[in-house]
């Protein structure tokens, strides 16, 4: 069963399980376990060792803005990894394409591709091949 995180009253359950020491979080995600492991913890602190509630809605509260920080900090790293493998795969179709070019206009064009998809520099097609015309070396059509 595959636990939906992003759902407001299944996170309150999973929360309050942990503060009760009922939740088995072993096999969650690393932002999440770290997490739910604090909660355990905090719940272990008011039980026995007499902390208030009001201590340990704080640090829940602290906890809970570190992890929402850890988890975009994640997303945007995966993002990020996900448009690099895009742009690696771009490339590499436009290096195929180029072996497979007959003219030296498409040779061009391809290349320039490739060097705009591996680079990420959106645009780097346009700027050259404006560049290009500009100094009246060759005629390049849209990508």
């Amino acid at each position: 069963m595959k636990i939906k995180f992003n759902d407001p009253a299944e996170f309150e359950r999973l929360e309050n399980d942990a503060i009760d020491g009922a939740l088995i979080y072993d096999d969650f995600p690393p932002e999440e376990y770290k997490y739910f492991s604090k909660l355990a913890k905090l719940g272990y602190m008011n039980r026995h060792k007499g902390w208030s509630i009001e201590i340990c809605e704080a640090k829940q509260e602290e906890f809970k803005k570190q992890y929402y920080k850890e988890k975009s900090h994640n997303n945007r790293f995966t993002e990020l990894s996900h448009q690099v493998q895009q742009n690696i795969l771009a490339g590499s179709e436009s290096i195929r394409k180029i072996y497979k070019a007959e003219t030296e206009e498409e040779i061009l064009k391809n290349a320039l591709q490739a060097i705009e998809a591996m680079t990420g520099e959106n645009g780097f097609y346009d700027r050259i091949t404006n560049k290009l015309k500009n100094m009246q070396i060759i005629k390049i059509s849209k990508k």
